[in-house]
């Protein structure tokens, strides 16, 4: 895992970010469509189908089990244990799905009694997509474990071209099922028909180019002892991160209705794209990771950390203070719509949350690599309880703001207990992370998010010629100012060496 593994990481984060520019260029340009052919409650109840759905789909942890064992047996060079635990896993996922199948047959007939916020005419149309979107989440399930294996083999480059397709599939069959009818079923089967193709392909892919063969009659009491000690932990993770990110329509369902979830929606949209950003790197390091904790050079983790964050960091607050700056210009233009200057505050408000915890995901990686996930559970069981008694009480209030608050509270609580943890437990060293990627970023954030309003203020265009001339004035103030006080001397060097570098190679 050297020179070839850096390859494949420096590859699979170029395709990454090139799947990241298609589907934000896509989504920009198809939403706002697809939001005016289906109407925004109908938009509404799609996000409301999908995120109850997702909280009944729980792995139990067994996703990060996949990850973190075969790249810790891969370090070691022990395929037999590799092949015996991913039969274990498959079979675990397996009888999960079977249950999560008998749960969600019983919610569809306790839909009809339940007190949502919707008319009978909303309700039947609901349970339609209900019924949509369990059967492919019920398909796709037992194939979760795909990912965690190309991962852990380092195919980030097979990984994450599947993703590249899973963005154009679903965003080209959503199109042209609406060209057809403009129905919310359309919608939602397209998305299942993308999904299910990305499936397939990945079945090939592991197939093919993965020596892994799991051993569905592995057992014994050790290795079910291991795996249950492990993702005991992993489901409380789980279970919480599922319930945090879906809580938000569920509740807007009781306290709101559909309209507010019509307008959290796109909000959501925005946050993920930020958040999809920040883990096209990340997720490419439990490998690297696990190998420095297999050879006992964990120093090189902080290390590893630093880097990483400050890049994204930089990366992030740009995206973070240029939507500050012309967000709500942008929201009400893409939208086509005032009333979406509402969704400009609710995704400045759970992207800030974002901006912290991404540039931290690799001592989250390290967390799962050395166990010490139990920390995290507890953690995210208090904060995810926080944030929901926040968000109903706020959302009854404020709608759509109120349960982003609420997300945005339990984000910050966690991202404050886990700092602890990562210091105390993990053994990175918090305090120096943060100096060297922090420290200077604080005053360029409180120059450049200012400067830029009262620029934006007084440049006299509007719609997307005024958005596109205010993000490039924008950004040119957050470079000059980073550049200024962020970079210190010897990174300003490094970018030289490297901006001569690329020249001399164009001249030649």
């Amino acid at each position: 895992m050297g020179k070839r593994s850096n390859s494949q990481i420096k590859l699979g984060a170029i395709i990454s970010y090139v799947a990241l520019i298609l589907n934000i260029v896509l989504g920009l340009l198809y939403t706002p469509w697809m939001k005016d052919q289906i109407g925004i409650a109908d938009h509404g109840l799609y996000t409301l189908a999908t995120s109850l759905i997702s909280i009944f789909m729980l792995d139990f942890g067994l996703g990060s089990a996949v990850s973190r064992y075969v790249a810790k047996y891969r370090a070691e060079g022990n395929q037999k244990k590799i092949d015996d635990i991913l039969g274990v896993i498959y079979k675990l996922y397996i009888i999960i799905d079977v249950i999560a199948f008998v749960v969600l047959f019983v919610i569809y007939f306790l839909l009809g009694v339940l007190p949502l916020k919707l008319d009978p005419e909303q309700i039947d149309k609901f349970k339609t997509l209900y019924l949509i979107v369990a059967g492919f989440n019920v398909l796709s399930f037992p194939f979760s474990p795909l990912n965690g294996v190309l991962n852990a083999y380092e195919k980030f480059i097979q990984l994450k071209l599947c993703d590249l397709i899973s963005k154009v599939a679903t965003v080209g069959f959503v199109v042209i099922a609406l060209s057809f009818s403009s129905s919310v079923v359309w919608v939602v089967l397209a998305n299942a028909l993308s999904g299910m193709l990305v499936v397939a392909i990945k079945l090939i892919i592991t197939g093919t180019s993965v020596d892994a063969r799991a051993n569905f009659k592995a057992g014994g009491k050790e290795l079910y002892k291991s795996l249950f000690s492990f993702t005991i932990w992993t489901t409380v993770v789980s279970i919480m991160q599922r319930f945090t990110h879906s809580f938000g329509p569920t509740v807007l369902s009781f306290t709101a209705g559909d309209y507010e979830i019509g307008l959290y929606s796109p909000a959501v949209v925005i946050e993920g794209y930020l958040y999809t950003i920040a883990i096209a790197v990340n997720g490419l390091f439990l490998p690297k990771v696990s190998q420095y904790i297999a050879d006992k050079k964990e120093e090189k983790i902080t290390d590893l950390m630093i880097k990483v964050g400050r890049y994204q960091l930089i990366l992030l607050g740009l995206i973070y203070v240029g939507f500050a700056c012309v967000g709500k210009e942008f929201m009400v233009t893409w939208m086509r719509d005032i009333v979406y200057e509402k969704s400009y505050w609710c995704a400045l408000i759970i992207m800030l949350p974002t901006v912290i915890s991404a540039t931290q995901q690799i001592a989250n990686t390290t967390v799962i690599a050395k166990k010490l996930v139990k920390y995290q559970a507890i953690c995210m069981i208090v904060t995810g309880t926080l944030g929901l008694v926040v968000s109903i009480v706020a959302s009854l209030f404020l709608g759509s703001i109120g349960v982003c608050i609420g997300t945005a509270v339990a984000s910050l609580a966690n991202i404050v207990y886990m700092n602890f943890i990562y210091s105390k437990k993990a053994g990175i060293n918090v305090f120096k992370y943060y100096k060297k990627c922090y420290l200077r970023a604080i005053p360029c954030f409180a120059i450049v998010i200012p400067l830029g309003l009262l620029v934006c203020h007084f440049i006299p265009l509007s719609s997307w010629i005024g958005i596109i001339v205010k993000g490039i004035c924008v950004v040119a103030i957050y470079a000059l100012v980073f550049l200024l006080i962020y970079f210190s001397k010897e990174d300003k060097k490094k970018l030289i060496d490297k901006i001569k570098g690329i020249l001399k190679r164009k001249a030649k």
